[in-house]
């Protein structure tokens, strides 16, 4: 910014407010366009000539009302998007607040796909998927037959989940959760099966759907851990302390709510099954 010889920006005055003269050519152009005629910025400050015949679209001639023209031009003839409703009446007007930042959204998405965990935290591999057998078991084969899952999770973290199958190999619906509606509770050898299902409400109980009753809003998620819980509703409503259970020998995953009592009922060491987790992971 260039000063006189006293060191002194100079300024020019509209009623109580002074504002300062910048010597550049976009300023000092604009200030003698806008206050005289607008045809002389078109060849020494065309930017300011495009911004004053904006505001007052006049090709040739005396500014109409010079004094709020000039005080326009002196202010901000930089900035093309003020409009002449900005500025009517030649009043100065507050510095434009910040745009806002964007509210974040209540919920965050995450992707992936779900590791099935032994009890000893080893990994057991992928779920699958299966064009039959859908998603109940681990993938053996290649990357063409692993589920590819989505959900989404409110900021606050509490709430049930359900989660999506992403790349299908199974015919619809393509919800993951149970898909029978026994009782589970301490004691009871009973098993749910776990498949696709429809998407249900959350804290639903079992949903009829064709031969299955579904449930799909059963999970809950750690984003610490990754690990992807289930919380089985019983038909009466009550939740259950569900557990993952994995038969290996079957390569058969469904749910359990006391799986002591369940390998204790079985009647093969065929049929006996291991606690397990899921865990979100990264394509």
């Amino acid at each position: 910014m260039r000063t006189s010889a006293l060191g002194v920006t100079p300024t020019f005055h509209h009623g109580a407010i002074a504002f300062p003269l910048v010597s550049r050519p976009l300023y000092s152009s604009g200030v003698r366009c806008c206050a005289g005629k607008l045809d002389e910025c078109t060849t020494t400050c065309p930017r300011a000539a495009a911004i004053a015949t904006k505001v007052w679209p006049h090709s040739s001639g005396l500014c109409p009302e010079p004094d709020k023209c000039l005080w326009y031009a002196a202010i901000d003839i930089s900035n093309p998007s003020l409009t002449r409703s900005s500025i009517a009446g030649g009043k100065r007007l507050a510095s434009p607040s910040p745009s806002p930042s964007p509210s974040p959204s209540p919920w965050q998405k995450h992707s992936g796909r779900i590791q099935v965990v032994s009890s000893d935290g080893d990994p057991l591999g992928y779920l699958r998927n299966w064009e039959t057998g859908s998603v109940n078991g681990v993938n053996f084969d290649g990357a063409d037959t692993e589920l590819h899952v989505s959900f989404t999770v409110p900021h606050s973290g509490k709430g049930m989940l359900s989660i999506l199958a992403t790349n299908p190999n199974f015919a619809a619906p393509y919800y993951i959760g149970t898909t029978s509606n026994a009782t589970l509770a301490p004691g009871l050898p009973t098993i749910i099966q776990f498949g696709n299902v429809e998407k249900t409400p959350s804290l639903s109980p079992p949903v009829p759907n064709g031969n299955q009753t579904d449930e799909s809003a059963i999970w809950t998620y750690n984003p610490t851990t990754n690990e992807l819980k289930a919380h089985y509703v019983n038909p009466d409503g009550t939740f259950a302390n569900t557990t993952i259970a994995y038969n290996i020998r079957n390569n058969s995953i469904f749910f359990v709510g006391d799986i002591e009592a369940f390998n204790n009922a079985a009647t093969s060491p065929d049929y006996l099954a291991s606690p397990v987790t899921f865990h979100l992971a990264t394509l």
